[in-house]
């Protein structure tokens, strides 16, 4: 009896620390508006990206996964290089 006790206080313990340490985390962390400059490169990366999936999408089998793979790393390294 005394082990089920102590079991269910420790779930309880660890269960109200894991809910609030990411409430306490977001507090702490300011947040800040990304820049224009910021915004236009993620939207040209998105917009790039979804015109070479939407060309890869009009080609068969492993040409088609090579295009998709090939806009997926190329938005992936357009995304690196946007300004933060």
């Amino acid at each position: 009896m005394t082990k089920n006790v102590l079991t269910k206080a420790a779930l309880g313990l660890v269960l109200a620390l894991s809910a609030s340490a990411p409430s306490a985390l977001a507090k702490s962390a300011k947040r800040t508006k990304p820049s224009a400059e910021h915004v236009a490169a993620v939207k040209k990366c998105n917009d790039d990206y979804g015109g070479a999936q939407k060309s890869a999408h009009s080609l068969k089998g492993n040409e088609r996964t090579a295009a998709l793979a090939r806009a997926k790393a190329e938005r992936k390294q357009c995304m690196a290089d946007a300004p933060k």
